[in-house]
């Protein structure tokens, strides 16, 4: 599943609905109730970061997959592994193109008008082309791989 999604996001900026509705039916036919209601848990919590714009849609999609194939446990630590691994790729990306410091003047100004106005916000507007943006699901895969070989 990673492997395919990892394609798709570096190629098209996507995940295909029907490769999560694929794996969303083999998870319900081979793990059952606690794989659908780790799935939608795990997808109404992510939700929230997808609303924000922290993620994209497929990779909320990708998460909740992965949480209710896993478990809940498991899961999160190779979600925490996938996130740590997209910040160092992000950073390293960011010195690379010089827009550290741009992106953490945005950043500042998020923080102060989320706390001069008490309420949550989107965290900026991309486009679906915008050049800030970087495929997660390679950092899905890395983190899968690193979570299977150490953890």
């Amino acid at each position: 599943m990673l492997v395919i999604t990892t394609f798709t996001d570096i190629l098209w900026r996507k995940i295909p609905n029907s490769i999560v509705w694929g794996y969303f039916i083999l998870g319900i036919f081979t793990l059952h109730f606690g794989f659908a209601i780790r799935f939608l848990v795990a997808l109404f919590l992510f939700s929230i970061l997808y609303h924000l714009k922290f993620f994209g849609a497929g990779d909320v999609k990708l998460f909740s997959l992965l949480i209710g194939f896993l478990g809940t446990y498991e899961g999160m630590n190779m979600t925490f592994i996938a996130i740590v691994l997209a910040s160092i790729g992000s950073l390293i990306y960011m010195l690379l193109s010089g827009q550290l410091f741009i992106r953490f003047n945005m950043l500042i100004n998020y923080c102060m008008r989320v706390i001069a106005t008490g309420k949550l916000e989107r965290y900026y507007e991309y486009d679906r082309i915008d050049k800030c943006l970087i495929p997660m699901v390679p950092f899905f895969l890395a983190g899968f791989i690193l979570w299977r070989c150490f953890c």
